[in-house]
């Protein structure tokens, strides 16, 4: 069985080879190109659309006892949210949707 040439060695050979000029797709715009930027292709949910993610590291225990109470309360996102609603009212800060 033949040996599988390693990420670093075929990097490596890549870096060394002189003008090597990369493919269209990775190209970076130039002032010459008349084409517009095309949005990024990919499934999101519109739902989500100008949203932004924020995630926490949780202990077992604590996961476990958060995904035994969004089984009843409509899930983790709809908790979460009360919870952030909780505190933004706390601090004065307006509640979101």
């Amino acid at each position: 069985m033949n040996k599988r040439p390693s990420l670093a060695e075929s990097m490596r050979a890549v870096a060394e080879t002189p003008d090597a000029a990369p493919p269209a797709s990775k190209r970076p715009a130039t002032s010459e190109s008349k084409e517009p930027p095309q949005p990024k292709k990919g499934f999101y949910a519109a739902t989500r659309a100008g949203k932004k993610k924020a995630t926490v590291t949780l202990s077992t225990e604590a996961h476990r006892q958060l995904k035994l109470l969004a089984v009843d309360h409509g899930g983790v996102e709809a908790l979460l949210t009360e919870a952030l609603n909780d505190l933004f009212r706390k601090h004065g800060k307006q509640p979101i949707a």
